[in-house]
């Protein structure tokens, strides 16, 4: 099974993605200093990595993204809003996802 991957460009974009998931959420990781928020979803014999790398680590537990207004805010904790979605944000310790990490 091949794996492809997407950089997305900013951090809205990737959440503006991830919410047409059925079960929108995001993994984390830091390798090397790199703060790196990704999904990983499985097709048609292939792997495909979307991911998104901040300067910053977001310290709270969840992205929440109001679909009306079109923005992103933190919460640690869940928040139920018709208009927002909140995105948990899962950190893992150790992964070989990233195993030709920069992508050249």
């Amino acid at each position: 099974m091949s794996q492809l991957y997407l950089k997305f460009k900013n951090l809205i974009d990737f959440i503006r993605f991830i919410t047409f998931s059925p079960a929108p959420f995001t993994h984390y990781i830091n390798l090397d200093g790199h703060n790196i928020y990704f999904i990983q979803i499985a097709g048609l014999g292939e792997r495909i990595l979307y991911y998104v790398e901040l300067d910053d680590k977001i310290e709270e537990n969840y992205i929440i993204y109001n679909r009306f207004r079109d923005t992103l805010s933190f919460s640690s904790k869940l928040e139920s809003d018709g208009q927002s979605v909140s995105i948990p944000i899962l950190e893992v310790s150790k992964t070989n996802i990233f195993l030709d990490y920069p992508p050249k």
